[in-house]
C-alpha cells in the first residue's frame, strides 16, 4: 500500500486538490469563452483587446477569476482589498 508522506509542501493530498480546484476555474473560463492557460500554481488569461467588447470580455475574465477565488478561499496575487 501507498503511503502519502509529508513535507515542506505539506501532505500529498493538496496538490491533487489545487489541481482539482484549478481544472473547475478552466473550464468555467473556457465556458465563457475565454483561453486560460495552466501551469503549477499560476493561470494567465490570453486575450486580444481591439474593441470594446474585448474589454468586457476582460474584465468578466477578471471577475470569474475574483469570484472563483472568492468561493475558495484562495488569494489572487496583485489584488489588494
Amino acid at each position: 500500500m501507498a503511503k502519502l508522506q509529508s513535507g515542506v509542501q505539506g501532505n500529498g493530498v493538496g496538490p491533487v486538490m489545487f489541481l482539482i480546484y484549478i481544472d473547475e476555474l478552466a473550464k468555467l473560463l473556457k465556458s465563457h469563452g475565454i483561453i486560460a492557460k495552466l501551469f503549477a500554481d499560476e493561470v494567465k488569461v490570453c486575450i486580444e483587446i481591439v474593441n470594446t467588447v474585448d474589454a468586457y470580455k476582460l474584465q468578466t475574465a477578471l471577475d470569474l477569476i475574483a469570484e472563483w477565488a472568492a468561493t475558495w478561499h484562495m488569494a489572487v496575487a496583485g489584488l489588494r482589498k
